[in-house]
């Protein structure tokens, strides 16, 4: 018994599918100009889905970015900060010169100040006195010396002055100069006695510049004869 023969069908059989066609596969990115500037292909064989201009928006970036995956290097790992030196602290003799400098400073600075005040600043009297150091006594016909002395401020300038005698009429106006640094000054009288009998008499120094001073004492005369 034989077997009937199987139906023939002429019918062209479809191609065959590719498996990988239906697997979704990563868009390639291909960069244009700018790196900022993406722009995406299709695969080929594929139509897009919908049509991307040739120039995206361009893509934002963050300054500190931070990449995974192979091909991407490593951040660097910050190297250990150092700890600051301390500073160095100055020799002792350097000091000493320092404060001694400053000293020699201040003491220059003194003294031209004391300088230019001496300069600046007017003739002072201060006081004056007024003495006989060697009295007439016994003696007849005697030249007495009066001799005041005047204690200024040790400032530089002129004294104007006159003596007032008891017996006569006041004196000529004289003057005086001193110096800077002297804090005294003697002025004298002579007076002339002369004749027989005792009398006391005054003696007055009469200052008029820089400022009004007076100052006198008493001199006495005698003379006993025979």
């Amino acid at each position: 018994m034989s077997r009937p023969p199987e139906p023939f069908d002429d019918r062209a059989m479809p191609p065959a599918v590719d498996p990988w066609a239906t697997i979704d596969r990563p868009v390639p990115t291909v960069y244009l100009g700018d790196p900022d500037t993406t722009v995406r292909a299709a695969p080929s064989g594929r139509s897009p889905a919908a049509p991307v201009p040739p120039f995206a928006a361009p893509t934002v970036r963050a300054v500190d970015e931070m990449r995974f995956g192979p091909g991407v290097p490593a951040t660097p790992v910050a190297a250990p900060g150092w700890p600051a030196a301390a500073p160095a602290r100055r020799p002792v003799w350097r000091r000493l010169v320092s404060v001694l400098s400053s000293l020699l400073t201040l003491a220059l600075l003194v003294v031209a100040g004391l300088y230019v005040w001496q300069r600046l600043s007017p003739l002072v009297v201060e006081s004056a006195t007024v003495a006989v150091p060697r009295p007439a006594g016994n003696r007849c016909d005697v030249t007495v010396d009066v001799v005041a002395t005047v204690r200024t401020n040790g400032r530089s300038g002129e004294l104007r002055y006159q003596w007032f005698r008891s017996d006569a009429a006041p004196g000529a106006v004289l003057t005086e100069q001193v110096g800077r640094g002297q804090r005294t000054a003697t002025l004298t009288l002579k007076w002339t006695f002369s004749g027989v009998g005792t009398t006391t008499e005054t003696a007055t120094l009469n200052i008029t510049e820089p400022a009004p001073l007076q100052a006198g004492t008493k001199v006495a005369y005698r003379c006993r004869r025979g």
